[in-house]
């Protein structure tokens, strides 16, 4: 018995020695009200650095608040940018949360890559082969913050080797069966060749053969062979209205054509 309550005065003994660590201070609170204290702290929705009095750190790497609602996974902007991402069918060419098709960047990186407002700047003046879609500002703020919120969820994947795109102008593409036939009314980012094709007047073809392509052949079905097939063979066939000629293909220049829209889907 003495001997326990010896063991127990020497541990009060020892924890009066070395008092309790205070919890570092949260400097963005001298001069934001705070706001959502649940979450844990003003870095867990965004970012910067909330242990400095130095704005130019603490600011580092900010996520403003347009775009903060990304930690909620049920919040109305991303609920809402989910369902935008989906109608202009990003994952034909990109990964979203994990899902996606792979010619183009994995979205999911640019959360640990680059900043909210490099990624608005992405989406406002688009890059060779993506679509412009001339989304509102208030649009903007939703794609961003779903962008965001898929990072997260999807975790870091920085180990996986970057999509490497190829843009020529040689002869050997221009013989390309995709440019040849198609290339002067459409655009194709290919996993086999790169970016193909120069045309604006027809829609952009990426991805069309994945799962992510909006639903268009006859009124609400998804593109597959068999349907670009009877498409390519006569058009009005499938649309009385459709502007598009046939295009007759030998054998193998189909089966050509259709490996050029293979899809390289991420999951």
């Amino acid at each position: 018995m003495g001997l326990r309550h010896a063991v127990l005065i020497a541990v009060i003994l020892l924890a009066g020695a070395f008092p309790a660590v205070a919890a570092p201070r949260n400097h963005c609170l001298e001069c934001h009200p705070a706001h959502y204290g649940e979450q844990g702290g003003c870095a867990f929705c965004h970012r910067g650095n909330q242990r400095t009095s130095r704005k130019d750190l603490a600011h580092g790497g900010l996520i403003r608040g347009r775009y903060a609602g990304f930690t909620n996974s049920r919040s109305a902007e991303v609920l809402s940018g989910g369902r935008l991402a989906e109608k202009a069918a990003c994952r034909r060419c990109h990964v979203l949360n994990g899902t996606g098709n792979r010619p183009a960047a994995n979205l999911d990186n640019l959360f640990w890559t680059t900043t909210p407002e490099a990624v608005r700047s992405a989406l406002v003046n688009p890059a060779l082969y993506m679509p412009n879609f001339y989304f509102s500002e208030r649009d903007l703020d939703r794609l961003v913050t779903i962008i965001l919120a898929g990072g997260v969820r999807a975790g870091k994947t920085l180990k996986e080797p970057p999509i490497v795109v190829y843009f020529s102008d040689t002869g050997l593409v221009k013989q390309n069966i995709f440019v040849k036939n198609c290339g002067s009314c459409h655009k194709l980012l290919s996993k086999q060749a790169g970016g193909l094709g120069t045309g604006n007047v027809g829609p952009n073809l990426s991805g069309l053969l994945s799962r992510f392509y909006p639903r268009s052949f006859e009124g609400n079905k998804i593109w597959n062979e068999e349907r670009l097939k009877r498409w390519l063979k006569n058009p009005r066939a499938i649309r009385n209205n459709a502007v598009m000629r046939p295009v007759p293909l030998k054998p193998e220049e189909r089966e050509q054509l259709l490996k050029t829209f293979a899809p390289s889907e991420n999951r």
